[in-house]
């Protein structure tokens, strides 16, 4: 398993602002969860890092990449 940082990540449909200004930095071997009500943004901040969703703003690296403009087959994530 590899880093996975979140740098200033916005998510917005529309008007509407789903994913506001996260700063997350998951370190190789951490084990993390996400909590919160639903409608918060927790499976939208997990669709971002493995391709599913792009993002508004901000930059999501996985390891020492990148990975904004990456296409979801060559990210090398699995989402159950």
């Amino acid at each position: 398993m590899a880093r996975v940082k979140f740098d200033h990540v916005y998510k917005r449909f529309g008007k509407v602002e789903i994913v506001h200004d996260i700063n997350l930095d998951i370190q190789d071997k951490e084990f993390l969860v996400l909590v919160g009500p639903s409608g918060c943004g927790k499976s939208t901040c997990l669709r971002m890092v493995a391709g599913l969703e792009e993002l508004s703003e901000g930059d999501i690296s996985i390891g020492d990449r990148i990975v904004n403009g990456v296409a979801p087959k060559d990210r090398d994530i699995a989402m159950v």
